[in-house]
């Protein structure tokens, strides 16, 4: 676990590493050795000094068992030493193959040259052999030079990378599912504690294999990606995260945020640094929903921050603010003290908070003057229906003009100018700020982005650099990915950025939602106010127009008008499914009929029926002629196993259906076996 957290500042080990023909370390010899952190990762023993240098794919039979034995789970035949032996004793010696095999096998085949044990393992004080990963940015690195000195090989190296990668990604996901208690239970009958100890290494390889990712992404930017990867963790570990995140503070829904959006390496960094926060107002939080963002305004007590925790409330002029917005101005604030008495323009807040809003402003403002601020609690009126719409829209003129959009969070708070990018970043990201649909708009259309720190101010920059090396920063590059669409240039903002900030973000106010949208992507708003409900919604895809192609396979509620079943009825839907984002990618056209686009189907002889609660809903598609096998190698023109189960639409729970839609922006007809 020590690469995501910490690196070693010794360059000439970088230079062995890219010299030495064999990888390996006396650990003796080292005057400063940074502990092991914790999760440890135990060494399961498997001889992997002696096995040559060879292909990855080929490190099972090299080792002398039958691959397609261990794959399902048939280990007693996969080697011919294991007839005579005990469950227990075939079960660790297998966990210790997929260990050695998928760990340093893999890097083997990344770097190109021979890595011994001892490389990337060490003995603790405890007498027990621990991976520990403090070197593997040296060999990493050195594979890094080797890349930029050889240009010509790139594409092979990048290809020979992923599809190992892919490898590594399949075996893990066959782990999980061993790890589901339907099979798991007869695999340790047979095979006594194989999977806690696969469990016991698979985080290990998972956080090892995202950083050779990541060294793919910084050596490699260039190159074709042939897919992305999901990686999941057995059972029974992330119900133990969980439980840890908890400790800490983080609620259901920070947690499942997590889970669905970052890699594994950041929410394992994030227990491992006990990064906390505090769980006031998380104690009724559900995976779906954070209560801490659920606020009914008809109930709610601003907080105070001063000592007496009973300052006065400094009162609105209401009626001025209601003049300036029918002047199609912008109100906007100023502390003033008159015989010392602090009083606002325009306001309606505690005086305690009010003043350390003033001194914040002043203090960026960097002016003798009082800054002139804006808050929308305070500057937009709800007392005439109208003035408020009227105020909503003018939103996106405050944002573009405004100097600064100061962000005043506690989580964010808890964070000092002397933090790591990684660990301001994690709290930016869990805060309840992130968690807002408003906010999103005045962080993509703020000139300039403030957070207030504990001791100061930190302004949020695209281009800041991750505090470890690139490559093995996999936790500031995924948190980097979320939080950069904060700042997308207004030119190449899009529905599919929108889409993919407000997947997890709540609202008490949704029929704003898509004004909020409009807003952001400069449509003409005021004609959204004629209409409500889905009526709204469905002008909003129309005055759109041009949507990206794959809109349609959005896991998200959906219009029921006919000919508008595929639009999105909200973007705040928690799905893992995402939305094109490139300017330039395939677009289809929102009519007044329907969506007009190009797609590649797959029409049945028959009409099938799914049901959401049954198993007859998985299907196997074949091409005519075929002769429904789907064992290979006997015929792959069995393309498709279609599920109804998982994502099905609700309403209805039944559904006939005789053609399917595929998710394919190119639109070539699929080959044998994809």
């Amino acid at each position: 676990m020590e690469h995501p957290v910490f690196e070693a500042d010794e360059p000439h080990e970088t230079v062995s590493a890219y010299r030495e023909a064999v990888l390996k370390a006396d650990w003796q010899h080292f005057d400063r050795l940074t502990d092991f952190l914790p999760p440890k990762t135990p060494w399961l023993g498997f001889d992997h000094d002696s096995m040559p240098l060879g292909k990855f794919a080929e490190y099972p039979s090299t080792a002398g068992l039958d691959g397609s034995r261990l794959w399902n789970a048939d280990f007693r035949d996969s080697h011919v030493d294991f007839k005579h032996l005990s469950g227990a004793e075939i079960g660790r010696r297998v966990a210790a193959l997929f260990q050695a095999w998928l760990f340093y096998g893999l890097l083997e085949s990344v770097v190109g040259k021979k890595i011994q044990v001892s490389y990337l393992m060490r003995q603790d004080t405890d007498g027990k052999k621990y991976l520990y990963t403090r070197n593997l940015h040296f060999c990493l690195q050195s594979k890094v030079f080797e890349i930029r000195a050889n240009p010509e090989g790139n594409a092979s190296a990048d290809v020979d990378i992923q599809l190992n990668i892919g490898l590594v990604n399949t075996w893990i996901s066959r782990f999980v599912a061993w790890s589901h208690s339907s099979f798991r239970t007869k695999l340790e009958k047979d095979y006594p504690n194989v999977m806690a100890r696969l469990e016991e290494v698979i985080p290990a390889i998972v956080r090892f294999t995202e950083a050779v990712q990541q060294t793919k992404l910084f050596a490699l930017p260039d190159c074709t990606n042939m897919g992305a990867f999901t990686w999941n963790y057995p059972f029974n570990v992330v119900d133990k995260r969980r439980s840890e995140l908890r400790a800490l503070g983080w609620c259901a829904f920070q947690i499942k945020l997590l889970e669905d959006t970052v890699n594994q390496s950041t929410i394992d960094w994030l227990a491992a640094v006990n990064i906390r926060q505090d769980p006031m107002g998380h104690e009724t939080c559900t995976a779906e929903a954070c209560a801490r963002s659920d606020i009914d305004e008809s109930t709610y007590q601003q907080a105070h921050i001063c000592g007496t925790q009973q300052c006065q409330k400094l009162l609105p002029d209401l009626e001025k603010v209601m003049e300036i917005l029918k002047q199609n101005k912008i109100p906007v604030m100023s502390l003033e003290t008159p015989n010392g008495k602090p009083q606002l323009t325009v306001s309606s807040s505690s005086k305690c908070q009010v003043e350390r809003l003033s001194r914040l402003c002043n203090s960026v403002k960097q002016s003798s003057e009082n800054a002139q601020f804006w808050v929308d609690s305070l500057c937009i009126p709800r007392v005439d229906s109208k003035l408020y719409i009227e105020a909503l829209i003018g939103i996106r003129d405050v944002y573009i003009n405004a100097a600064s959009v100061l962000v005043i969070d506690k989580t964010i708070e808890e964070c000092a100018s002397s933090s790591t990018t990684e660990r301001l970043y994690a709290h930016i990201y869990l805060s309840g700020w992130m968690q807002r649909m408003w906010t999103y708009e005045e962080a993509v259309l703020a000139r300039e982005i403030l957070f207030v720190l504990q001791d100061g101010f930190y302004t949020y920059k695209v281009d800041t650099w991750p505090s470890l090396r690139r490559t093995v920063c996999v936790v500031w590059q995924s948190l980097a990915t979320q939080l950069y669409r904060l700042r997308a240039k207004q030119e190449s903002l899009n529905i599919g950025h929108i889409y993919q900030a407000f997947r997890y973000r709540p609202t008490n106010a949704p029929q704003e939602e898509f004004l909020s949208v409009s807003g952001m992507l400069n449509l003409d708003t005021k004609t959204l106010l004629c209409v409500k409900g889905e009526e709204r919604t469905k002008k909003f895809w129309l005055m759109l127009k041009w949507v990206p192609f794959n809109v349609p396979f959005l896991v998200c509620p959906k219009l029921s008008e006919p000919g508008f079943r595929w639009a999105p009825k909200t973007m705040m839907c928690q799905s893992q499914t995402t939305l094109d984002t490139d300017v330039q990618g395939e677009k289809s056209e929102c009519t007044n009929q329907g969506l007009v686009g190009t797609y590649l189907t797959v029409c049945f002889d028959n009409t099938l029926i799914g049901s959401t609660g049954e198993h007859k809903s998985v299907f196997y598609i074949y091409v005519k002629g075929s002769n429904g096998s789907v064992v290979p190698p006997s015929d792959y023109r069995a393309l498709l196993r279609l599920y109804c189960v998982e994502s099905w639409p609700k309403p209805p729970n039944n559904h006939d259906f005789d053609t399917i839609m595929l998710p394919s922006e190119t639109r070539t007809v699929i080959n044998a076996g994809e």
